[in-house]
């Protein structure tokens, strides 16, 4: 693509927000549909190995999430800033933005990594999965050595959307899924990796990803800049990227400190298999959440870019617009899951240890279908008040909705593991709904404070 596509992709970013949206977010949709279709196929394969070293990825994943949750972070960060500055049409300030958020990501990540290293044992023994602490360390340790790769794709990505290169961001994530797939076999199978395979296949493929997002940069074919010619820190860019992407990174860190709480719970109830019908189900619902999460990352940018111009309107449409396709669509997925649960759940119990569980995986996965519109409303809820500079309230709000899911796991990992289910989902309805109104809330007070009236019900 070169400058003058560029360009058009920004011209289209900051026109009608209905047609930016769908511009965006549809490429964004398929590029993570790929991810999952990717996840999926990794809990597949791992599934061949047995109950255990599925147990143990479903165990340590929430690790995998904090590292790339802190590149998502400060990629939203950067979204929300760079976008307000060419919605403001300040392209030298943009540049800047991107070079000094390529620089405190670097800073970051080589800080975090070997906290993290020291910090995987204590977790491990804080889930109560010592008995699968081998394996878990073998699928993970390679992650936490490859932080820095990882950490940097969710930047670059981030960077690309703000420019409205939603296209090229989903080619970044097309290579790291699609090279990764092919990767799982040869280093689990072939090589006789195991587990580690599956933690190597991860990281070589984020490395050939950000190598790639990289590379156009370098290149000098997209619109905005990454030249570190005379480089020097500018503390002031780096705060205003860090004000939105710390509280976002926060917030992922959170979510995923609350995962390993949660899993105390499960695994007390439950054991093993316990871990195991918990986590695995989930994956459907990270599938559908594919929606709220493309729609979401396109609205950031859109929004923020209204924002700039100082037209709340648009900003106002782009969310609405946001909301109701994200509840069209994954109403359609969730109704799906629900009817056809018994077929879905197959590829993940091809063993004999997990052939045999595919009934109560199927009930499991009914029960999460319901709850899918609810979580959808969580994403698009957190991108509006992003799109705002308001990262530090989405954050708070998705602490108290885990507070929320710990407390009712607390008390119903005493009851069985079906109280454990129903539990979760009426926490994610209270906390979909808590992070929509929230979002209006702020939206309208914004806006009044702009002069605008309250324009609807929705914001």
């Amino acid at each position: 693509m070169g400058e003058e596509e560029a360009t058009r992709d920004l011209k289209v970013m900051l026109g009608d927000p209905r047609t930016a949206l769908r511009a965006m977010s549809g490429p964004l949709i398929i590029s993570f549909l790929v991810v999952q279709i990717n996840s999926f196929a990794d809990t597949s394969w791992c599934s061949l190995l047995g109950l255990d070293p599925s147990s143990a990825v479903s165990t340590i994943s929430p690790v995998y999430w904090i590292v790339s949750g802190i590149g998502t972070g400060i990629g939203v960060g950067a979204a929300t800033s760079i976008a307000r500055r060419l919605g403001r049409r300040d392209k030298a300030t943009a540049d800047a933005l991107v070079v000094q958020t390529m620089a405190v990501s670097v800073i970051i990540s080589l800080a975090v990594t070997p906290v993290l290293y020291l910090l995987l044992d204590p977790s491990i023994s804080m889930m109560g999965a010592d008995d699968v602490r081998g394996l878990c360390r073998a699928y993970i340790d390679p992650i936490v050595i490859c932080t820095l790769p990882m950490v940097l794709n969710g930047v670059v990505s981030g960077i690309l959307r703000a420019e409205g290169a939603a296209k090229r961001s989903t080619v970044m994530l097309l290579v790291s899924a699609v090279l990764n797939i092919v990767l799982d076999p040869i280093l689990m199978f072939w090589l006789d990796m195991g587990l580690a395979g599956a933690g190597w296949a991860t990281s070589i493929a984020t490395i050939a990803s950000t190598a790639v997002g990289l590379w156009w940069y370098a290149r000098g074919s997209m619109y905005l800049s990454m030249s570190f010619r005379g480089f020097r820190v500018r503390l002031d860019l780096m705060k205003e990227v860090l004000f939105v992407g710390v509280p976002r990174a926060t917030e992922s860190f959170l979510i995923s400190f609350m995962s390993m709480v949660q899993r105390i719970f499960v695994i007390a109830c439950g054991g093993t298999v316990g871990a195991a019908l918990y986590n695995i189900p989930w994956r459907f619902v990270s599938l559908a959440e594919v929606v709220s999460q493309a729609v979401g990352a396109a609205l950031i940018p859109i929004a923020s870019a209204a924002l700039g111009q100082g037209n709340i309107e648009k900003a106002r449409e782009a969310n609405r617009y946001s909301i109701r396709i994200t509840m069209i669509l994954m109403v359609a997925i969730a109704a799906v899951l629900f009817v056809f649960a018994d077929y879905a759940i197959i590829p993940f119990t091809l063993s004999e240890s997990m052939a045999e569980l595919r009934p109560q995986f199927a009930h499991v996965l009914r029960i999460y279908a319901v709850l899918i519109p609810f979580f959808g409303l969580v994403d698009i809820g957190s991108s509006i008040l992003q799109s705002l500079r308001l990262a530090q309230m989405s954050m708070v709000c998705s602490f108290i909705r885990n507070l929320i899911i710990i407390a009712f796991l607390f008390f119903a990992c005493r009851v069985s593991m079906d109280a454990i289910f129903y539990s979760l989902l009426v926490a994610e309805i209270i906390g979909g709904a808590m992070m929509v109104w929230l979002a209006k809330r702020e939206f309208d007070r914004h806006a009044a404070s702009e002069g605008f009236a309250d324009g609807g019900t929705t914001p």
